[in-house]
């Protein structure tokens, strides 16, 4: 199975020193971020930065591990997983951002943590720039949002629109696509955009079902319906859909919950 992320080779423009250079390009022609993304006016807290894991984690000086919030950047090799393609480009964009910007400010999530203990929160550099946003404007990440943490979500969503249309970072390569649905196994795992068409609506006493054919179904738990403002979901019976989520095994299918409407765009 093709994976989320594709490989940048090392020998192309955005890697070792040309890929620093491309992003201190970028933050010198980032506009304000209150005019593009988000504000900066509420910080709860501010903080220096130790260490970059990865494109969307980083520990304080304080020992705190942060997650950022509203994305989803390639991860590097731990626990026996290889890395996945472009993480150490966005690493590297990323720790290159943060060094001219040491001191950097936290927002935090309705929901103040993850299952891991991280702290979940949006970042900003010493001048207000959005850090999150910055990522998915550059391509080195896509938009998630997951449930309480939905503020800035619209501007995340506009930021990786604006990489993808223009082709940036993990959207530039032709083999990045959304998998087709017809093509997943049951044993698929990991995060993924995919492409189906809806072929029924079910529903159990906890979940609304989307079947894509094959072995991909879609749920929408009932608890997240308040997200969906009572959309009626048979329109979608026939329509092809774009999903993103973390797929993995259920009843010897692949399953993708659906935890906002961002997750689940009406394909033309």
């Amino acid at each position: 199975m093709r994976p989320f992320f594709v490989i940048f080779h090392e020998n192309t423009a955005m890697s070792g020193r040309l890929l620093v250079i491309a992003l201190v390009g970028a933050v010198l022609w980032w506009p304000p971020v209150g005019a593009v993304c988000g504000s900066a006016n509420h910080v709860d807290e501010y903080a220096r930065v130790a260490y970059v894991y990865d494109g969307d984690t980083v520990r304080l000086q304080d020992g705190r591990k942060v997650r950022f919030i509203g994305v989803n950047a390639p991860e590097r090799a731990h626990d026996g997983h290889s890395a996945e393609p472009l993480a150490l480009a966005a690493t590297n964009a990323l720790k290159t951002l943060l060094s001219a910007s040491p001191r950097i400010g936290l927002r935090y999530g309705k929901q103040h943590f993850d299952r891991y203990h991280r702290v979940l929160a949006h970042l900003f550099t010493g001048k207000g720039l959005s850090v999150n946003a910055w990522l998915l404007d550059q391509g080195f990440a896509a938009a998630i949002a997951i449930p309480p943490n939905l503020w800035n979500q619209v501007c995340y969503q506009q930021a990786e629109q604006g990489a993808r249309r223009k082709k940036r970072g993990i959207w530039s390569l032709r083999y990045y696509r959304p998998l087709p649905a017809g093509r997943l196994d049951r044993n698929s795992r990991g995060f993924h955009l995919i492409s189906g068409r809806v072929r029924k609506v079910s529903r159990s006493r906890k979940s609304i079902w989307l079947n894509l054919g094959g072995a991909a179904d879609l749920r929408i738990a009932r608890r997240d319906l308040p997200y969906f403002e009572r959309q009626d979901f048979e329109r979608y019976v026939g329509r092809r859909v774009e999903a993103r989520g973390w797929l993995h095994p259920y009843r010897k299918r692949a399953l993708l919950q659906i935890r906002t409407p961002f997750a689940l765009q009406l394909l033309r």
